[in-house]
């Protein structure tokens, strides 16, 4: 099994660089991140940084939508909208993140075939959060609020001691109950 790479390594915080040959290459990491996101059932999408693959690649299986996206970026987006998110790189916690409501979004397919699509909602945020990783940029980065939400409504954590984390190995990241709260319905 592929493992996704953890919260803590320096990876995830590096600027991909863009894929310039549509080859077998590309087409192994594409067909190894589908594999991936098709193990897992608590992701709706991956970007390749989440494989220690510095290309800018993000795959999404969400909400009955597959996309393969290279290169891609956002041209437009209006609105604004606040949700839970969270990641796989950063397993069991969510927190609440302001997103574009809606994104025009330029991007080329596994064949190199220049596309654009226009989505809001879910698969929007779903979009900005895989193209933000590609960038180096984390969900804990964008949010509002200063507690993480363990996804099983148990307990709560203080963000900057996430990101006080990110030097360090995965293991040493502390579930530790901060203050109790009650958490929205369907976050």
């Amino acid at each position: 099994m592929i493992a996704i790479v953890p919260f803590g390594y320096p990876v995830l915080r590096e600027v991909a660089r863009p894929v310039e040959a549509f080859d077998k290459k590309l087409g192994r990491l594409l067909d190894r991140m589908v594999k991936v996101l098709d193990s897992r059932r608590d992701g709706a999408a991956l970007a390749a940084p989440q494989l220690s693959a510095l290309q800018r690649v993000v795959v999404m299986d969400y909400q009955g939508e597959f996309l393969v996206l290279v290169n891609p970026q956002i041209l437009s987006a209006e609105g604004r909208e606040v949700d839970f998110e969270g990641c796989l790189s950063l397993p069991g916690l969510s927190g609440r993140v302001p997103r574009f409501a809606k994104v025009r979004v330029r991007y080329q397919d596994g064949e190199g075939k220049t596309c654009e699509i226009e989505r809001e909602g879910a698969i929007a945020r779903c979009l900005q959060h895989e193209i933000d990783h590609l960038d180096g940029i984390l969900y804990i980065d964008r949010m509002e609020e200063e507690l993480l939400h363990a996804n099983d409504g148990s307990r709560t954590m203080a963000r900057e001691e996430v990101l006080r984390t990110a030097g360090k190995p995965p293991v040493a990241l502390s579930l530790a109950p901060v203050a109790r709260s009650t958490r929205r319905a369907g976050g």
